[in-house]
């Protein structure tokens, strides 16, 4: 009788555990689905990418399953299970990155002339709203974009100085601050807007120009850090794949974990110097 209690204090138990863990499970995985799916439709909503979240979680899903199985199966390697899966894990927010930076990138290149567009517009009769409609229906690209929305909450009854801080806030860079403050100053006080415009594009355009320049002038350098960072990483494949026997022990002691710490300790330090190095603002 005290064998048949006990056994089932212990079935109880092992259920209650079980019970809580698989609730526990649940609730995380929820609230990791709500934060990638919120996060995901925001970012795509700013990159005008019109594109089901859901569906993009789905697919990330997928590959968190299919693709660490299949790089355990074809290497039977506990480390390459965990790089895939911390890949997969990274791989969303890297490529939204990527893009924001591209559609950041042609905004700012398109600016300059957006903003000549607009002053000839002003100079030949146009109100500001109707010049940068007109600049609109005539361009295409994230510019387009960005001020067909600023027009259409205008046309939703908010102020302009309204939903160019909206625009300022999407986009995210020093150039469209500077027309942001131009007009919205020349709203306040009074000014003639058309040759700030002119002028702004004017400035920006040798700005960027400038960048070139200078971004032509330090990609060797550039280079030249891509190579110093991934010379380890390709030595320890190579030494791998050449003389296996001796390079394994790294991959299966506490010290050869210890020195591969510091290894990707020094990476980052050097590739954040070089970088800093490299990178000249203007």
């Amino acid at each position: 009788m005290e064998i048949i209690l006990i056994l089932a204090i212990i079935f109880f138990s092992i259920s209650v555990a079980i019970w809580q863990f698989l609730s526990y499970s649940v609730q995380g995985f929820e609230r990791y689905k709500s934060i990638f799916t919120e996060s995901t439709e925001s970012k795509l909503e700013n990159l005008f990418l019109f594109v089901d979240a859901k569906k993009v979680f789905i697919l990330n899903l997928l590959l968190l399953l299919v693709l660490p199985i299949s790089v355990y199966l074809a290497t039977n390697s506990i480390l390459y299970l965990l790089v895939s899966v911390s890949l997969v894990l990274v791989m969303p927010k890297f490529l939204l990155l990527r893009l924001e930076a591209k559609r950041k990138a042609q905004f700012i290149n398109s600016l300059p002339d957006a903003l000549s567009q607009i002053a000839s517009g002003m100079t030949a009769g146009q109100t500001f709203s109707s010049a940068m409609e007109t600049m609109v229906q005539e361009t295409r690209g994230p510019v387009s974009q960005e001020f067909s929305l600023v027009l259409r909450e205008q046309r939703l009854g908010m102020s302009l100085s309204e939903a160019l801080e909206n625009l300022g806030e999407r986009v995210q860079a020093e150039e469209l601050d500077l027309v942001v403050t131009a007009t919205q100053i020349s709203n306040e006080v009074g000014g003639n807007l058309s040759e700030i415009f002119r002028r702004l594009s004017d400035a920006l355009r040798r700005k960027i120009e400038m960048e070139g320049k200078i971004k032509a002038l330090t990609s060797q350098g550039v280079l030249q850090g891509w190579v110093v960072g991934l010379l380890p990483v390709l030595i320890i494949v190579a030494l791998y794949f050449v003389d296996r026997e001796n390079i394994t022990p790294i991959f299966s002691n506490l010290l050869g974990w210890i020195f591969l710490g510091i290894i990707c300790i020094n990476e980052i330090i050097g590739g954040l110097m070089i970088r800093k190095i490299v990178k000249i603002d203007i």
